[in-house]
């Protein structure tokens, strides 16, 4: 059924109700909880995606998944970036529920936003030459089972080899792992002591390692459900 705000056949999420917006794919590919700011004839105003502060350059047209809870029920559908507005509080107009809305019984994030301290040490890929890059620290944007996006103080190229030791918050100390560098995403800061995104894919990574980022993401999963199922926290 259709809340008394829906304007339409579809259910739709009310003013002030808090959301999930996925990313399906690409360098920010992820969950960000976002919240319903204004409708514009069946469209929805919402706050743009960001990581500590910084929005996301995801561009008009982009498709996310967009996922809100109604009545005890979960639903989620295919929307689309209309229009982006910057400002003091950036925000983004996407498209409203139509056919592509489903009902769920349940939805597991892949990939979801975690802010972790990274050390990044660059590997030479022939014995006797230099590594692609000094050492730095960064953190992780997002994380998955198979990859993550890293906010590097250092752009380091395409396939090159990055040792990560990554401070995960279970108390059984730094968990290392080899990734590769696929995509450069772009800068996150702007000017001389900048910062760029940088999506990396393990390559090799121990079998506790990868039980223990696994596990990680499952209690992220569960924090998010439970965050979006709360009616009276807002942003």
């Amino acid at each position: 059924m259709s809340n008394p705000e829906s304007g339409g056949r579809y259910p739709r999420p009310s003013i002030n109700q808090r959301l999930v917006l996925s990313i399906q794919s690409g360098a920010f590919e992820g969950s960000y909880v976002t919240k319903v700011l204004e409708t514009h004839d069946g469209n929805l105003k919402v706050y743009a995606p960001s990581f500590r502060g910084t929005i996301l350059p995801i561009p008009p047209g982009e498709m996310l998944s967009l996922h809100f809870s109604l009545d005890n029920a979960h639903y989620e559908y295919e929307c689309q970036i209309l229009e982006r507005f910057p400002g003091p509080i950036p925000t983004i107009l996407v498209s409203g529920p139509d056919a592509s809305l489903r009902r769920v019984q349940r939805r597991s994030f892949f990939r979801l936003g975690a802010n972790l301290p990274v050390s990044i040490e660059p590997v030479a890929p022939l014995p006797g030459t230099p590594p692609p890059g000094p050492a730095s620290e960064g953190v992780t944007v997002n994380v998955s089972g198979g990859g993550l996006l890293l906010e590097s103080p250092e752009l380091y190229p395409e396939a090159a080899m990055l040792d990560l030791v990554i401070n995960l918050p279970d108390g059984e100390g730094p968990a290392r792992l080899r990734t590769e560098v696929v995509r450069d995403a772009g800068r996150a800061t702007p000017g001389a002591r900048g910062t760029w995104f940088l999506a990396v894919e393990f390559l090799q990574v121990e079998p506790d390692v990868q039980e223990r980022i696994t596990r990680y993401i499952y209690l992220l999963q569960r924090a998010v459900r439970e965050e979006r199922a709360d009616p009276e926290d807002e942003r």
